[in-house]
């Protein structure tokens, strides 16, 4: 599997521009922050920072199937 793949696919389910995990710092985590807001989901920025800082992977992953879950 590769990530970058996964993080603009994400990036498309969310409406966002596919670049923006790469190209901006701090980009996958603003979009974590959305999915979040999007669905209700409880948690801080900071955790987001952090979960996507030390398991981009993990939370790419949580991402895909939070997203399958609101039908996205």
């Amino acid at each position: 599997m590769c990530s970058p793949c996964m993080m603009c696919r994400l990036a498309n389910r969310m409406k966002e521009c596919a670049f923006i995990c790469c190209a901006i710092p701090g980009g996958f985590t603003a979009m974590r922050v959305k999915l979040r807001t999007m669905g209700g989901i409880q948690g801080s920025i900071c955790q987001d920072c952090l979960i996507t800082h030390f398991c981009c992977i993990c939370a790419a992953c949580q991402m895909s199937r939070e997203l399958d879950a609101m039908g996205l």
